[in-house]
């Protein structure tokens, strides 16, 4: 079954990819570095304002072997993207037993916002893997005494940190989880001194491996630099609630067919957990008592298969991150204040003894919690770019994960041994039939009744298209040779990376009209603008001043797809068609 998942998650990511290719700002910008010698920076002008070099870096190497295709762009997002289904499956298994695995590697595998990121040459996948594998192995660190977890886990985190400028989040989590940890059990924990520093020398391994990147910033003014740029970006707690609920609409746009199966399935084995848990726990009912009246009775069983397909049929309303948001807040508390179904308050338990295996859980609990919480709070404090829920949204799968543990551990074994002691008659798997048919069948009404869409197949190469369009104007034009054209892009990264992969060399980004200056007869000069310019008002003002010079020579109709429009406009009023304006220089 694990396998059987992890293939689909897999297979899911590469289909159809053919049909994408650098669409999104920050896209161009991270794929186009291959084409700047060290004369020029070795980079795209101004890269290091949207991210560290490692993620540039790894885009570059991948298209010097495979080329400046989709796979050799993408395949360091598909690479993370299919990494983070089987970390988090281990992860989930580690914390909170096999069905936690499960359920979050189904989440995982199907889910339309990961599926869509894992497919862009986008920085955010490989921050989710990032810090899901960073925090794994912070808390292998505190509950090994071998050092080599502390260094792995801050090696890992000064490479998120080198791929985003918030990679530093896992130490954030690991710090947040320890200390409540460590305070209600610090009776029964030996130094609990010796906890910190693990958590120190992790610190210090993360900033040792990403000082090579604040040291590569001097040459551009420092962190400071990169630091005042994203505060343009920062909402602040005023802008909170309008940045939460445009990243819930974004979910909403974002949300398919494999979401909702995903969701089907977890609801599925939460069922299974259920109802072979009260099917055991019947068995040992008197014989006297009726089978109506046990807990274990198809009459209550189907209630819970009733109650268990709830979650499905609101996310049908309410959309899926919020369902997914509140199991996973049950599981948490569950972890934390119920853990095997017994009531337990930390604030008092200092004396009471609790095994290795529980304590170890409980630490994970506390981290998730502090990763789960921490992000929901902060996430809407900056611009609402759908992509930087995926760290929020790792969280919410472990914690539905934590859920499905918390059942598993009160049945008192695992999904497929309950499932096998209870469905070993006829008659017990047809008192399982009934609740486990109400799940499947409101699973498939509302996968029936919702359009059959998969956001992260839809077609992303209308860029690409126009530079070949582009070129093929220019060639068509009698009075130049289209080869010593010079193309200038203002504000379209994207669009320099599709017309320099087309083979034009002279083409390069601008982020000015200084070329007017230096114009050659022998090259004509174009100057291309797109959408960003046409929201820019100092490309505006620049262009207003020198008008004249220019001559439109065509209009191109773009059709950005749902993953940039999302960025350009608030949800349900972004333009379906842009123009992109070719210019000849005069």
């Amino acid at each position: 079954m694990v396998a059987l998942i992890l293939l689909v998650g897999c297979l899911f990511r590469v289909l159809f990819l053919s049909s994408s290719g650098v669409e999104h700002f920050d896209e161009g910008v991270y794929a186009s570095n291959l084409w700047f010698s060290a004369e020029q920076g070795a980079e795209y002008p101004g890269r290091f304002y949207y991210a560290p070099p490692l993620f540039p870096f790894l885009i570059e190497w991948s298209m010097i072997f495979l080329g400046s295709g989709p796979l050799g762009v993408f395949l360091p997002s598909l690479l993370f993207g299919m990494l983070t289904v089987l970390v988090i499956w281990w992860v989930a298994r580690e914390w909170f037993g096999p069905a936690a695995g499960l359920v979050a590697l189904t989440l995982a595998s199907l889910s339309d916002l990961h599926l869509l990121y894992s497919r862009v040459a986008l920085t955010d996948v490989g921050l989710g893997f990032c810090l899901l594998l960073a925090v794994y192995l912070t808390w292998k660190s505190f509950i090994s005494v071998d050092w080599k977890w502390p260094l792995l886990a801050g090696i890992v985190t000064g490479a998120g940190w080198s791929i985003k400028y918030n990679g530093w989040l896992p130490l954030v989590v690991g710090l947040s989880g320890l200390i409540p940890w460590v305070l209600f059990r610090r009776r029964q924990l030996q130094r609990p001194a010796s906890y910190f520093l693990r958590w120190l020398v992790v610190v210090i391994v993360a900033f040792l491996v990403w000082s090579p990147v604040l040291i590569g910033l001097q040459k551009s003014g420092g962190y400071s630099v990169v630091a005042a740029n994203h505060s343009r970006y920062v909402v602040g707690f005023s802008g909170w609630f309008h940045s939460f609920w445009r990243q819930w609409q974004n979910h909403r746009l974002l949300e398919g067919t494999s979401g909702f199966l995903s969701l089907g399935l977890v609801c599925l084995a939460l069922c299974l957990l259920c109802v072979c848990s009260r099917i055991s726990k019947s068995g040992n009912q008197p014989a006297e008592i009726s089978d109506s009246q046990t807990p274990g009775s198809t009459w209550n069983l189907t209630l819970f298969g009733l109650f268990a397909a709830t979650p499905v049929l609101l996310s049908a309303f309410v959309g899926i991150s919020p369902v997914l948001g509140l199991l996973a807040s049950a599981g948490i508390l569950l972890q934390l204040f119920l853990p095997a179904g017994r009531f337990r308050l930390p604030l008092s338990t200092g004396q009471v003894q609790v095994s290795d295996d529980e304590l170890n859980r409980e630490l994970a609990a506390w981290l998730l919690a502090a990763w789960f919480c921490g992000l929901l709070l902060a996430t809407p404090l900056y611009y609402p770019y759908p992509r930087l829920t995926i760290p929020w949204t790792i969280s919410a799968w472990l914690g539905t994960a934590a859920f499905a543990g918390w059942l598993e551990q009160r049945a008192g074994g695992s999904l497929f041994e309950l499932f096998q002691s209870s469905a070993g008659s006829g008659r017990n798997r047809f008192r399982i039939s009934p609740a486990v048919g109400v799940v499947a069948v409101a699973a498939l009404l509302v996968v029936a009744f919702k359009p059959w869409t998969m956001v992260a197949w839809q077609t992303r190469d209308d860029l690409e298209a126009i530079a070949q369009n582009i070129l093929a104007d220019l060639r068509s034009q009698s009075d130049i040779s289209s080869e010593n054209a010079i193309l200038y892009t203002y504000a379209e990264p994207a669009l320099f990376f599709n017309i320099q992969s087309q083979g034009h060399p002279l083409t390069g980004p601008v982020a000015d009209l200084e070329f007017l200056n230096s114009l050659s007869p022998q090259n004509p000069a174009y100057l291309i603008v797109g959408p960003h310019a046409a929201t820019d008002p100092d490309f505006q003002k620049q262009f207003n001043a020198v008008r004249e010079r220019f001559e439109l020579v065509h209009s191109y109709d773009y059709s950005p797809s749902l993953l940039v429009r999302l960025n350009q406009s608030s949800p349900g009023e972004a333009s379906e068609t842009e123009p992109v304006l070719l210019y000849r220089a005069r």
